[in-house]
């Protein structure tokens, strides 16, 4: 399993901070209700996550990993 509430939450702190992180490189933005429930579900949807690793990447210059967000399901 993916810990994508971990992942939203190292990367991006707060639904705030997620949309800020996008407007400042000028990205379309998802809906700020959206993205508090994706902080409140812990889920992202795949063609948004694709986005915001591209996003990441760009702001890093490299890659970014996701293997730290992995889980082993008991």
């Amino acid at each position: 399993m993916f810990d994508a509430q971990q992942f939203l939450t190292v990367n991006f702190k707060t639904p705030t901070g997620l949309v800020s992180f996008l407007r400042a490189y000028g990205a379309n933005l998802p809906a700020d209700e959206a993205v508090r429930k994706w902080f409140q579900r812990g889920a992202v949807p795949a063609e948004w996550f694709a986005v915001l690793l591209a996003y990441l990447e760009i702001d890093r210059g490299a890659p970014v990993s996701v293997i730290d967000y992995l889980r082993v399901k008991d």
